[in-house]
């Protein structure tokens, strides 16, 4: 992996929490972006299915700043890939594994997250050079699942994705994943509202993931 990649890798696991964002809007996006920048996040993903979500990165990456890594999320194809890249997305995040998509971030030096559930997808994702693994859906299967992929796949670097909040974090950071992603325990139309809540959301979740 090279070096940009390494980088973003680096940030994410020493962070172990990416904030996902999905919004109804562009100016949504980022106005919940810099509402979880404030507070202290530092890893964001902007979802694809966001309208003008290429717009939000842009707009993100320009003003996020040093030691703050702003990415993609739901890249379905390269063509996703490349655009969100040259809109300046730093990592891309993928319902699930397209070896397309990965030969490409590999080649252009971009951290991709494949998204992958079995163990031969694992082992896919794996083979293919994955650095970095989502696993999606996981709040449905539990902690207990990634000890169950790391036993045959120690070397998997698992971010489990879907359904992860504030219960549920540290049992699979526990279980040896190395970040969990999270979306609407921190982005909702409750914390959206009111600044305070999305901190306190934050607070509880970097409370866990911060060693």
């Amino acid at each position: 992996m090279s070096a940009l990649a390494e980088r973003a890798a680096d940030t994410i696991t020493a962070e172990r929490l990416i904030a996902i964002v999905r919004a109804g809007s562009a100016d949504e996006a980022v106005l919940a972006a810099e509402a979880l920048l404030a507070a202290g996040v530092r890893v964001i993903e902007v979802s694809l299915v966001t309208p003008g979500a290429l717009s939000a990165l842009t707009r993100l990456s320009e003003s996020a700043g040093e030691g703050r890594l702003i990415g993609a999320g739901t890249v379905r194809s390269r063509a996703d890939a490349v655009q969100a890249t040259a809109a300046g997305a730093r990592f891309l995040v993928s319902p699930g594994l397209d070896p397309g998509v990965l030969g490409w971030s590999i080649a252009n030096d971009v951290l991709h997250l494949p998204g992958a559930l079995s163990p031969s997808e694992v082992g896919a994702a794996l083979a293919g050079g994955a650095q970095l693994v989502k696993l999606f859906p996981a709040g449905r299967l539990g902690a207990g699942y990634v000890r169950d992929l790391l036993a045959p796949f120690p070397e998997a670097r698992l971010v489990p994705t879907g359904g992860i909040d504030g219960s549920n974090a540290g049992a699979f950071l526990d279980a040896g994943a190395v970040a969990v992603a999270v979306g609407s325990a921190l982005v909702n139309p409750v914390t959206a509202a009111d600044p305070e809540a999305l901190g306190s959301a934050v607070r509880q979740l970097q409370s866990i993931t911060r060693l």
